[in-house]
């Protein structure tokens, strides 16, 4: 298992569907397309926005919380037909033993966010769903449009780019993220 960690969220401009992006410090990016209530309460994690009334993600970190557990990691493990599959690993407070429960990864991510736990990936999910993200040094003028595998100017994010982040997140179409067949 790989940690990841997220990028952000976006929308798949063709399709009008959110995604979640998470990436790896070996420069991979895996995209997830996720439900709309998921990303909204994966934004409001993000942001650190405390309610007044619990979220769904809230109230089951609540419950397992209050039944003697705490979140030790998620763990993004399959995919298969384009459904990636993924688990909730508890520990217990008492024992210290592992209870692995299946969840989306949409609801996995929302929760590991709020408890501030590891995303791990498979090294199959890897291999077949991510994407190498190109991260390149120096600035504009060395920039070589060939290098970049969207043909966009991507670079790691700071202030002075976050703007361009921002807007590739709202161009990024879910064939971006097709690999040329070998």
């Amino acid at each position: 298992m790989i940690e990841f960690k997220i990028t952000g969220l976006g929308i798949d401009t063709r399709s009008n569907n959110p995604l979640v992006l998470l990436h790896s410090e070996d420069n991979w990016v895996l995209p997830i397309w996720i439900g709309r209530l998921e990303a909204q309460s994966i934004a409001i994690a993000l942001q650190g926005e405390k309610l007044e009334r619990p979220l769904a993600h809230d109230l089951i970190l609540n419950l397992i919380e209050k039944t003697g557990y705490e979140m030790n990691h998620i763990e993004i493990k399959d995919v298969k037909d384009g459904t990636f599959y993924a688990n909730l690993v508890l520990k217990n407070l008492n024992s210290e033993d592992l209870l692995t429960l299946d969840a989306r990864p949409s609801d996995c991510i929302a929760i590991a966010i709020r408890s501030q736990v590891p995303i791990l990936i498979s090294d199959f999910v890897k291999e077949v769903s991510c994407i190498p993200a190109i991260i390149r040094e120096g600035n504009n003028e060395d920039y070589d449009e060939e290098e970049n595998l969207f043909g966009r100017n991507i670079s790691p994010l700071d202030e002075s780019n976050k703007e361009d982040f921002l807007n590739f997140l709202k161009d990024v179409k879910a064939s971006d993220f097709k690999l040329p067949e070998s």
